[in-house]
């Protein structure tokens, strides 16, 4: 099966299951998009961009992508050592001459891009992350950067916004341009992404999804404004879209060399460190992990109010990205179940319908007092999912056999549920309405479900 068609068939079923999602975790918002081979194949949105000024999200609101920033800034410093200004054993006293004679005087371009040079995460106050104070300007950079050892060089991952943010002084100074106005130039402008920026932009702050907190410690969620970044963006300053990221990331498939050569993406690409055992790590600018099976790179964000994740599958070509405006956003577990999704596409299925039978007449949403089911097709073939359920475990959703034109049978397969139970449907002119079972409970149509005030047994 092609792979553009395994992710149309996601993308048929995600924003069904994604908005019901948001609506049961209470979130805001969300933004997806899927590129197939350097091509966006398809992009949703569901949600509040604004909830007070119910202001609905769409394929074009901004968010802050945070840590995504990385990327950009190794991507430059890839570009810059392509042209021979950049080096990656250069010292950064090299190129930022105010840390010459300090501590990190002699730690290396690469050790700063893989997260490897010991330096402090944040600095010792670092309340511009709730928004306390202003993030560091440039001479207050510098001043944390002085001190700013916490491990020696090249011994552990050690994750820094700090040391990222000392990258994007390094191709200031090796450019001759500002941070921004080189990224623009050889990233965003050769990319044509027009709603891609490295900084707090004033001109286009309306059109940014506006942030909220969690709902972790307090049960409504607060507004959290949108603020510059100064001295960080190269750690943490862009806004962009999904659809624009999943064209970003795209250009680090082999085969375009739009912004790089395949082997300084490759060296980008490559494991400098593990983290939290063998499935993940950082290359240079950019998170490894490995998702179904196969290995794929990317980057996530934390902004206060924003939660985002990209990852690309470079064996198939795919680039899936989801941003989320709370910091509680499922982001991460949304761009998994979405992978898991086109797995469950591409599973051989356990039996067989005859010929020409139309599944499709099996699917749909229903609920009973004990919960909501999905029933999908998905690679020719049906299966149960729970909708409310965050995550999707591959290897355990059950598949439904085809018994009749009124029948299916559950293949579930712990065994602790409706294995080998039969399925009975009613339908009408919109399709099925009831079905009982597995296990002989009824269960409606969910748009048509209601639950009573008080539940007991009729007299």
């Amino acid at each position: 099966m092609e792979t553009a068609a395994i992710w149309s068939e996601v993308l048929d079923y995600a924003p069904k299951l994604l908005e019901f999602q948001r609506q049961h975790q209470r979130m805001p918002g969300f933004q997806v998009a899927v590129a197939v081979d350097g091509k966006l194949l398809g992009s949703f949105s569901g949600g509040f961009a604004d909830i007070a000024g119910e202001k609905p999200m769409t394929d074009d609101t901004l968010f802050r992508v945070a840590s995504h920033s990385k990327t950009f800034t190794g991507t430059a410093i890839m570009q810059l050592v392509e042209q021979g200004t950049v080096r990656l054993d250069d010292p950064i006293e090299q190129h930022v001459p105010e840390l010459a004679g300090t501590e990190m005087a002699d730690v290396s371009v690469a050790e700063l891009l893989s997260h490897s040079s010991g330096i402090t995460r944040d600095g010792d106050d670092s309340d511009f992350w709730i928004l306390s104070r202003k993030f560091p300007s440039r001479d207050e950079l510098i001043e944390m950067s002085r001190t700013g050892k916490r491990n020696e060089p090249g011994a552990h991952l050690k994750y820094s916004n700090v040391g990222y943010s000392l990258l994007g002084l390094v191709i200031e100074a090796a450019s001759g341009q500002d941070y921004a106005a080189y990224v623009t130039e050889n990233i965003v402008n050769r990319l044509g992404l027009r709603n891609t920026g490295p900084e707090l932009d004033p001109t286009r702050e309306a059109e940014l999804a506006r942030g909220y907190s969690a709902l972790t410690y307090a049960p409504e969620r607060s507004t959290i404004d949108h603020i510059d970044t100064h001295s960080m963006a190269a750690a943490t300053g862009f806004y962009s879209t999904a659809s624009d990221l999943v064209t970003y990331f795209s250009a680090h498939l082999p085969g375009d060399e739009t912004l790089l050569t395949d082997r300084s993406k490759r060296r980008m690409q490559h494991p400098v460190w593990p983290a939290s055992g063998a499935k993940h790590g950082y290359g240079l600018g950019l998170m490894l992990a490995e998702v179904q099976g196969k290995q794929v790179f990317g980057h996530g964000g934390g902004y206060p109010g924003h939660i985002t994740r990209t990852w690309v599958e470079p064996e198939s070509r795919v680039c899936v990205s989801v941003l989320t405006n709370s910091l509680d956003g499922p982001a991460n577990t949304w761009v998994h179940e979405l992978f898991a999704l086109a797995a469950l596409v591409t599973a051989e299925p356990t039996s067989t319908a005859p010929e020409g039978t139309d599944l499709s007449r099996f699917t749909g949403r229903f609920a009973s007092l004990w919960g909501v089911g999905d029933v999908v097709e998905l690679g020719g073939k049906l299966v149960e999912l729970s909708p409310a359920a965050m995550g999707i475990d591959v290897d355990g959703v059950t598949e439904l056999e085809y018994v009749d034109e009124a029948t299916l049978r559950s293949l579930e397969p712990s065994g602790f549920g409706g294995r080998g139970e039969t399925m009975h449907y009613e339908f009408d002119d919109d399709g099925a309405v009831t079905v009982r079972g597995p296990g002989g409970m009824l269960q409606r149509r969910h748009s048509d479900f209601r639950v009573e005030e008080r539940v007991s047994i009729p007299v």
